[in-house]
């Protein structure tokens, strides 16, 4: 079998996994060796408590096309995987779990985002399938982040993905210290599309959902991603402002039509409701001021260049040439 003249990077997290390292390893490389006639297995090691850094240096010795970053320190997930694409140096780059996700699905990843798809997610069902308070939560966050974010997130729940180099280049220009791999793709506007497989269980456990992370990653991304919350804090202090303002025409109404009022009522009613429209007024002017400051200080590019191409021939006129065939001839 003929094989494609591309280059093709696999990423993967390292996390106190010396007991199936050499499997996975082993594995790996076979997969991309029979397939690709250039590649490389990017091993990041995000704070490893066991032999792990031992067992990779007997791989390293055993195995060609493999490399190891070890990181200073623990990080995030996904900014574990964020040092893997900046060291991966492949046409297509494909992160993978190396407990969960099959190496032999490599290829079929890597062919439909040969195809044209920018990102190839991989999805596979849970063993013990979520419960109806986390399906419910589900839909509602998705259904709130295109209402408030204008976004439609890719839905990639493990890190099983393919990656064009166009995406792998916008998504590490994105210096995000809080990453979410779905949001960073819709905003950028990286089309995806979704691989079905199933998971693997290398250390002894399958993978399960945990709502409390999902909780907590769902809330994360809505505040440290976007000024939307800020701003809707923003409108509910205008309201909140306009109904203390009603309720002050109201406290002057009573006190013009009715004869019978309580001395002071209308005196402490109205400097109760005109503090209330002064702090409404200030929180929607912080929110927006600290809004604007959040959509400024986000460390990412004012646009990204989806694809890039050029004639044969640049220029018309070849006397606008910078440099000349007789330069080039003497060296100069």
């Amino acid at each position: 079998m003929t094989r494609p003249d591309i280059f093709v990077s696999a990423v993967a997290v390292l996390r106190s996994y010396a007991r199936f390292l050499p499997a996975f390893v082993a594995e790996t490389v076979r997969t991309l060796d029979a397939r690709y006639a250039n590649f490389e297995l990017v091993l990041i090691d995000n704070g490893s408590r066991d032999e792990t850094p031992a067992v990779v240096r007997d791989l390293l010795k055993a195995h060609r096309c493999v490399r190891y970053l070890r990181l200073s320190r623990r990080q995030k997930a996904e900014t574990a995987v964020m040092a893997g694409l900046d060291a991966a140096i492949g046409d297509f780059v494909v992160t993978l779990h190396p407990e969960y996700d099959p190496p032999a699905d490599i290829p079929a990843l890597v062919e439909r985002c040969r195809a044209g798809a920018d990102v190839v997610v991989g999805v596979a069902p849970y063993p013990s399938p979520p419960g109806p308070l986390y399906r419910m939560l589900r839909w509602g966050f998705y259904r709130a982040t295109r209402g408030l974010l204008g976004l439609d997130p890719v839905r990639a729940g493990g890190n099983f993905r393919c990656l064009s180099r166009s995406a792998v280049n916008a998504l590490t220009r994105v210096r995000r210290r809080r990453r979410f791999f779905g949001q960073l793709a819709a905003e950028i506007g990286l089309t995806a599309e979704e691989h079905p497989y199933r998971f693997l269980a290398r250390g002894g456990k399958p993978p399960r959902v945990n709502l409390r992370r999902a909780v907590r990653a769902a809330a994360s991304m809505a505040v440290n991603s976007s000024p939307a919350p800020l701003r809707l804090v923003s409108v509910l202090g205008l309201l909140g402002s306009g109904l203390s303002f009603l309720y002050s025409l109201y406290v002057v109404g009573v006190y013009l039509t009715k004869p019978d009022v309580m001395p002071g009522w209308t005196t402490l009613s109205l400097q109760v409701s005109g503090l209330f429209v002064l702090v409404f007024v200030m929180l929607s002017l912080i929110g927006e001021h600290l809004g604007r400051l959040l959509d400024e200080a986000v460390d990412r590019p004012l646009y990204h260049v989806r694809e890039e191409q050029a004639s044969t021939v640049m220029l018309a006129d070849p006397a606008r040439r910078n440099v000349t065939a007789a330069a080039t001839e003497d060296g100069r």
